[in-house]
């Protein structure tokens, strides 16, 4: 039997396995199986593929800011292309391939901060004018003021954009049974929509970025900026900016999660929290002391 490399067997896989050639999964299959081949050498025999490894290279990704959800498709991505490699005798049927350590996206959703007014406008700033990338500045306020998921936000096309109703929609949102909901367009965000439904985009947004990895390397230059890198602040924190922000303004909580597109209010009361971390800065802000 020949003896194949990682990337014959990730070529193999990509060109062969079902699920990887018609499937939904295709975009994030060449992404984060690509990942292994950024680590280790693409000439890298598969049979030495351990758990251990597997683990150092996690350890690698979550220093450039991979969360837990995406680790999870790289560990996937990787025992997909040795499965199905030794499915199709590419390598030893004599070699088990190890059972990977998976994470707690759990754990996710907790390390997600929200940003102050203050921050988003200084990012906003920042990308615009220093980094000169309005791309990176229209997509920071896009977010933070419709709470629309990242992955949403890359594949939003202009014809859920209604400027009648001042309303977006968005398709197959995460809360289940729901084919797709709708949120408010906030007055700051028209010309910028405006502008990009009249330059024949494909993808309102995603037009701008080879994937979401892309956009989070460049996202953490804002972050850098101000001062927000022990891992808790992400892309994902400007959604809970949005909830925090209206929570702030005095909107009520059913509201907030009806556009949020929260199962229920309880998924939304952490925005809760983040209002009274700031109603306790407010109030130490007054100038007193006993002696």
């Amino acid at each position: 039997m020949v003896k194949s490399n990682w990337k014959q067997c990730r070529d193999y896989t990509l060109r062969h396995c079902p699920s990887w050639v018609t499937g939904g999964g295709r975009k994030s299959a060449l992404l984060y199986s690509g990942k292994f081949g950024e680590l280790h050498p693409l000439t890298f025999d598969p049979t030495k593929i351990t758990m251990r490894l597997i683990l150092e290279d996690c350890h690698e990704l979550k220093g450039q800011g991979m969360k837990h959800g995406s680790l999870n498709r790289y560990i996937s991505a990787v025992s997909k292309v040795l499965k199905f490699s030794q499915q199709m005798q590419l390598i030893s049927q004599d070699w088990t391939v190890p059972r990977f350590i998976r994470f707690s996206e759990d754990e996710d959703a907790l390390e997600r901060n929200a940003f102050t007014a203050d921050e988003l406008k200084s990012m906003v700033t920042f990308a615009r004018d220093s980094l000169m990338h309005d791309a990176l500045a229209d997509i920071i306020l896009f977010a933070a003021l419709t709470g629309i998921r990242q992955e949403k936000i890359l594949t939003l096309t202009k014809d859920k954009v209604d400027f009648t109703n001042k309303i977006i929609t968005v398709m197959k949102p995460k809360k289940r049974g729901q084919q797709s909901r709708t949120c408010g367009i906030h007055d700051q965000l028209i010309p910028m929509l405006v502008r990009r439904c009249n330059e024949g985009r494909t993808y309102l947004f995603g037009d701008d970025w080879l994937n979401a990895d892309q956009l989070r390397r460049h996202f953490r230059k804002c972050l850098r900026h101000i001062n927000r890198t022990d891992g808790t602040y992400t892309f994902h924190g400007l959604r809970h900016t949005n909830g925090t922000l209206l929570i702030q303004s005095g909107v009520n909580i059913k509201d907030v999660a009806d556009h949020m597109g929260h199962s229920s209010t309880r998924v939304t009361e952490r925005y809760l929290h983040a209002a009274d971390k700031e109603l306790a800065k407010r109030v130490n802000s007054i100038d007193f002391a006993i002696a």
